[in-house]
């Protein structure tokens, strides 16, 4: 049996954080797909994991870890059994804590020590919780004070971001230009350092993940309105499953179980950045 707890995080950290999730599977070794998205922090608090990039390359997970922003959808396994708490990192949220590039780090998972040396001692402090609300709380404790003087910069250019891209199903890059009044090569360098793709690319895969979400919802406008947002049928199913690693037809009647946990976040629409709760 696989359980996926998900709190919001104190309202302060929001916008840098979307949700924190507690991941309890007790059931066989688990093999699936997770969907292309934002960098995450992990920790696992009992058993180990795998994870397979795009490009083929596998990364051993344990302890505290930090997977990086993802180009296409991943494959995963976990052991038997597997406890996991996490929380989605909001690009304003990566750009206040890390200093670092998220291009850096596409596609990449690494020992969260190499971007917060004292994070260890945080499985300790989780592994002693009780459950998902203890866990709630002491991550809130920790990352407030981390937030205390972000740059109000980085949270008013990722505001512009997000916007831009919930705009539109395929928003015009110009628009982002007018607003941010950058040159190309400035905007793409910004978007970068705190999305990890260049915009084109990120209105690209948000484009896949809303069309996504509106088949799994069953919604026939949501999806024809995204529909004609690709150049034809095919063009459409290729993207999705880049993006999601499945077709649209098995996202209707076969999504896996674990994606179905996943889907849970759309509940809190409205209150975490859309960037989470639509795809």
């Amino acid at each position: 049996m696989t359980q996926l707890h998900y709190r919001l995080p104190h309202p302060n950290l929001r916008e840098f954080f979307s949700l924190y999730y507690l991941l309890d599977s007790q059931g066989p070794v688990r093999d699936d797909h997770e969907r292309a998205g934002m960098a995450q922090i992990r920790f696992i608090l009992k058993g180990e994991g795998q994870m397979e990039f795009g490009d083929g390359h596998l990364a051993d997970c344990a302890g505290a870890f930090i997977v990086g922003p993802s180009a296409t959808a991943m494959k995963f396994s976990l052991s038997n059994p597997f406890y996991m708490f996490g929380m989605g990192f909001l690009p304003a949220g990566w750009g206040a804590l890390t200093g670092k590039s998220a291009a850096d780090y596409t596609d990449r998972a690494i020992a969260a020590t190499e971007l917060f040396p004292a994070i260890e001692r945080h499985v300790k402090t989780l592994s002693a919780c009780a459950d998902a609300d203890e866990m709630t709380a002491a991550a809130d404790a920790v990352l407030l004070p981390l937030i205390r003087d972000a740059d109000p910069k980085i949270i008013e250019f990722t505001r512009m971001v997000d916007g831009w891209l919930a705009s539109d199903v395929s928003p015009d890059i110009n628009t982002l230009h007018d607003q941010t009044q950058l040159s190309d090569r400035q905007l793409t360098r910004k978007v970068k350092q705190y999305y990890g793709h260049p915009p084109k690319y990120l209105a690209r895969k948000y484009r896949a993940l809303r069309a996504a979400r509106a088949f799994i919802e069953a919604d026939p406008d949501e999806a024809d309105f995204l529909r004609d947002a690709f150049y034809d049928q095919s063009h459409m199913i290729r993207e999705v499953k880049l993006f999601t690693g499945t077709t649209p037809a098995k996202l209707r009647t076969q999504e896996s179980e674990f994606a179905e946990l996943i889907d849970q976040r759309a509940q809190y629409d409205g209150q975490i950045n859309p960037l989470s709760s639509q795809t």
